[in-house]
């Protein structure tokens, strides 16, 4: 009896532990939080993607490649301890899936690794097969795969590459063999430290080299393919060309560009007029096929083979006509996707309305929340590279957003309301508005972080142009779609095209009017990070502590102002600096060394340092600093830096200056010989563009280079000189 007693002495101990209430404020603080926790038990599996995510954007956020064998290491550790520690299950499995979302981006690196052009080639003969194109009125971006490019071994030739062709139009088409003679150079770095970086987005395409065509191309033999995906792929592009050209051709102007671009996502001939206005306006989403086209597009499919089957008393009582009518609008979701170019918005709007279709076949409802949250599990598990594109995080912070806001409306909506007309008809305007208000709102930080503006008035743009989109634009274009064949679909298209047309003047009057857009400096990434955290944790929760997530504002804020701005740019050409000027009076301006050269990089140095490049333009360097023949002496603070032009004034500058920024290559003797901090062009060609700012009254200089550290997209480029050139 008294090992009996004693045994179950020990096995009540833990219980009674687990009971008893902690001690102290802390203790309690402790039991609140687990008590919380619990309660939100359904909610934790919404946190999957976002561990995933979170693992993908630490493996980019590295300076230096890590190892996978490492990686698929701790991972089964975490998944080992996880099983074997109940008690610490969850934080396991959520460090399990982080280390799955790392694994997954070291992984879709190695797999698109190819060579990737080391230095510039011009003039040189390229055979490939056309993978894509893309078409506008001046030109055609052409993707070449299965390559020879002349002079250079195989095992160096990129993967694929990209050209354009500002010629006459040619008969070939996605899948035709062709040759031409074009210019070539590695994919650009970023224009300044820390801004987007095209190489890796081009890495993730499998291109290693972009350029322009300078002679028109030339049927080359051998343009079949025996792999069947990429026969199918051709035909996909082959088919989008020629509908967007159809769809141009029929309904012309701005206005059937972007019916083009909403059908066939061929956005190659809409015009930056149209995309500023649309940008300005807060209609930019309009122009990205995302949850509102897919959605229109399977909606409508959806009730409209539904009624035409209720239109038989016998089907509609005998047969299942709505899971037929979901089944028709799930192959009719799946041909939009391969349609519109499956575009990360598009895979997710597709993912989600499939579960809702998928859920009516097999008689079950669906949760949207969980939706998103399958959606995003799987396009990062696939493409991890997706956490780092706008288009991925804006359209997913919109989505999130809406479900949770209707979500929490949904509970405590009024089951008495009235359903009248009138009441219908309101309820659906105050629905735009707020769903509006939403979505902007939640794609804000988005838009701050990667475009550095927004727009105020958006909400009076969608009023009007989302139910245009939604009752005129759409259901023409797929009428239109349906009639192609018949070759009746030329009127239905410009039908299509004139409702544009109405959205264009709205967008055009909306980003007229004073104030439009506000633009602001570039974030820091940390801030963007906290204001994500803290937007999922408002929505993702459902209990009172979920408007804890409001107090990552206040924190981004102050990680914002604590972030010094550059005040001066340099680009990777040394041909043109850049300098952001505020006068007395607290006026800002952009001031430039030469504003004939490398408008590009001055366009991205103005975005990033809050400048509006469509109010403002770039002025002369000389009237913001002192310059002469030899170059421009720019004063900050109790700082001096030189801009040096001519090597008969470097010795001066070097006394006097504490940086100097010598526009030409300067030899190691006079690099030693100099007192202050030197960037010059050799310097410049290995480390990229440079930024300036200033950091407790010392000048802090940063290199692209320094930024992106050494990955597999940043070894593209091998300059011809390097620092130890004499």
């Amino acid at each position: 009896m008294v090992k009996a007693g004693f045994i179950s002495s020990a096995h009540n101990r833990p219980a009674a532990r687990a009971a008893a209430p902690a001690a102290g404020p802390a203790g309690e603080f402790a039991d609140r939080i687990r008590e919380l926790f619990a309660g939100e038990a359904e909610r934790l599996s919404l946190w999957a993607p976002v561990a995933l995510g979170a693992g993908a954007a630490a493996y980019f956020s590295l300076e230096f490649e890590p190892s996978l064998l490492l990686t698929l290491s701790l991972l089964a550790i975490a998944i080992f301890a996880g099983a074997l520690l109940q008690n610490l299950r969850t934080a396991f499995a959520a460090a399990s899936v982080f280390l799955l979302g790392f694994a997954a981006a070291d992984f879709r690196a190695a797999i698109v690794d190819a060579p990737i052009l080391r230095q510039p080639m011009e003039f040189v003969q390229i055979e490939g097969r056309i993978r894509s194109v893309d078409e506008s009125s001046a030109h055609r971006r052409i993707t070449f795969d299965a390559l020879r490019i002349e002079n250079l071994d195989p095992e160096k030739t990129p993967a694929r590459v990209r050209v354009t062709w500002r010629g006459a139009e040619f008969n070939a088409k996605p899948g035709d063999r062709v040759s031409m003679i074009v210019s070539l150079s590695p994919p650009p770095r970023p224009a300044a430290p820390g801004g987007f970086d095209f190489a890796r987005q081009l890495f993730f395409q499998r291109i290693g080299a972009v350029g322009f065509a300078v002679s028109a191309p030339r049927m080359a033999p051998g343009g079949e393919t025996n792999k069947i995906s990429v026969a199918f792929a051709a035909k996909v592009d082959g088919f989008r060309v020629a509908l967007a050209r159809r769809i141009t051709d029929k309904a012309q102007g701005e206005s059937g560009a972007i019916v083009a671009a909403v059908i066939t996502g061929k956005r190659g001939a809409l015009t930056q007029e149209s995309k500023d206005a649309f940008r300005d306006a807060g209609l930019a989403h309009l122009l990205s096929i995302s949850g509102l086209h897919m959605g229109l597009a399977t909606g409508l499919i959806f009730f409209c083979v539904r009624g035409l089957l209720a239109l038989s008393e016998k089907l509609a009582l005998t047969r299942p006509i709505k899971k037929w009518a979901a089944a028709a609008a799930l192959f009719s979701g799946a041909g939009y996707l391969v349609l519109s170019g499956g575009a990360w918005p598009a895979q997710r709007a597709f993912i989600m309305s499939s579960i809702f279709f998928i859920a009516i076949l097999v008689d079950r409802r669906a949760l949207s929340l969980r939706n998103v949250a399958i959606a995003a599990f799987i396009i990062l598990l696939l493409t991890p590279e997706a956490v780092l594109h706008p288009g991925f995080q804006m359209s997913f912070a919109a989505v999130t957003a809406l479900i949770a806001a209707y979500e929490w409306a949904s509970k405590r909506a009024d089951p008495f309301r009235s359903f009248s007309l009138f009441s219908r008809l309101r309820r659906y305007a105050v629905g735009v508005a707020v769903t509006d208000t939403i979505a902007a709102i939640a794609t804000a930080p988005f838009s701050l972080y990667h475009f550095n503006r927004a727009a105020n008035f958006g909400l009076a743009a969608n009023i009007i142009s989302v139910p245009l989109m939604a009752f005129w634009v759409m259901p023409a274009s797929i009428l239109a779609i349906v009639l192609t064949p018949f070759n009746f679909d030329g009127p239905v298209w410009r039908l299509a095209a004139a409702g544009v047309d109405v959205m264009l003047v709205m967008a055009r009057w909306t980003m007229a009017l004073p104030g439009a857009v506000t633009v602001f400096p570039q974030w820091p990434p940390g801030a963007l990070g906290v204001i994500t955290i803290g937007g999922l944790w408002l929505c993702l929760m459902s209990r009172g502590w979920r408007f804890w997530g409001l107090a990552a504002l206040p924190l981004a804020f102050l990680l914002t102002n604590l972030s010094p701005s550059p005040f001066l740019y340099v680009n990777e050409e040394a041909n043109n600096v850049g300098f952001v000027h505020v006068t007395d009076k607290g006026a800002k301006s952009f001031a430039v060394f030469d504003r004939r050269r490398s408008r590009f990089d001055v366009t991205m140095w103005m975005e990033e340092a809050g400048i509006d490049i469509n109010r403002n333009r770039a002025v002369d360097l000389n009237s913001a600093a002192r310059c002469d023949e030899f170059g421009c002496v720019i004063s900050v603070g109790t700082k001096m830096i030189g801009v040096n032009s001519n090597p008969m004034a470097l010795d001066d500058d070097c006394a006097r200056a504490d940086l100097v920024i010598a526009l030409y290559p300067v030899s190691r003797k006079a690099r030693a010989n100099c007192d202050a901090e030197l960037i010059d062009r050799w310097r410049l060609m290995d480390f990229g563009a440079h930024s300036i700012a200033e950091v407790k009254g010392e000048l802090s200089i940063s290199s692209v280079a320094a930024q992106r550290g050494r990955r597999p997209w940043t070894g593209a480029w091998t300059a011809p000189a390097r620092l130890n050139s004499p």
